[in-house]
């Protein structure tokens, strides 16, 4: 298998595993639920200014491009994060972990 086909499969295992587990803690953290909320505000906002076709399209654009860019961010930064997990471990119990 090659090594970019292989991170890819790690990828998507992580996303998947990553929407689990974060939904968990999203939906019971107070400060994300009225960021929702306000988000949604904003959007029923945005969709109600009289804006053309045309400014609409560039607008949803950049919304599309800011939204999959932060997917990739939350995929890389959990990434990180199980990377750095495991470095600790190796850290803490060098006897059980081969670096």
């Amino acid at each position: 298998m090659y090594d970019k086909d292989f991170k890819e499969l790690v990828k998507i295992a992580v996303e998947k595993l990553k929407d689990e587990s974060v939904l968990k803690l999203l939906q019971t953290d107070a400060s994300y639920q009225k960021d929702s909320k306000d988000e949604g505000y904003a959007e029923d906002a945005f969709n109600q200014l009289d804006l053309t076709e045309e400014q609409r399209e560039v607008c949803q654009h950049l919304i599309d491009c800011r939204e999959k860019q932060d997917f990739e961010y939350g995929t890389h930064a959990y990434i990180a994060g199980l990377m750095d997990a495991f470095h600790i471990m190796a850290v803490l119990f060098p006897e059980k972990w081969d670096t």
